[in-house]
């Protein structure tokens, strides 16, 4: 599933609007644990890499048993993949925690509000994005995903 709006715009022709896809996620503003604020496709821009974006919650048992699989992934395919994590709905102390307890190290943000989790149509977590490295959504999987999940994943929507 690809969420994305279509505006119009002149084709170089100078006929009929050509289609131009604009992601509201990836433009969608959000809070990193350091307190910075930015967006899906400011953070690809600054490293040119394609991302790996996994929704997830401290109450969230499937999540809990995805996090230490996608911290493996990333371990192996960090150097080519920008990996965050975004919490949904928790206490900053509480998440921030469990963080830590699992030893996790890629990049993590806040969805407070669950922003993130209505805008790609999630009904449950974990949710995994993939954001291609002109930074638009390539494709999103709802379920927890084991690691050749994960990587077959990666190859198809981020090579």
């Amino acid at each position: 599933m690809t969420l994305s709006i279509v505006a119009g715009a002149c084709s170089p022709s100078g006929g009929e609007p050509a289609a131009v896809p604009v992601d509201p996620v990836s433009t969608m503003a959000f809070e990193l644990w350091d307190g910075s604020e930015t967006s899906l496709a400011d953070l690809v821009a600054g490293d040119g890499k394609p991302m790996l974006v996994n929704l997830w919650a401290t109450w969230c048992a499937p999540c809990l048993e995805e996090m230490p699989t996608i911290q493996a992934v990333h371990e192996s395919l960090g150097g080519n993949v920008l990996f965050l994590g975004i919490n949904v709905s928790d206490s900053p102390t509480r998440s921030a925690q469990l963080v830590a307890e699992l030893g996790i190290t890629y990049l993590q943000g806040r969805d407070p509000e669950g922003l993130f989790t209505v805008a790609l149509g999630a009904v449950g977590l974990p949710v995994t994005a993939f954001v291609d490295s002109n930074g638009i959504l390539a494709h999103v999987r709802h379920g927890r995903l084991d690691v050749a999940d994960l990587e077959a994943a990666i190859l198809e929507y981020l090579s």
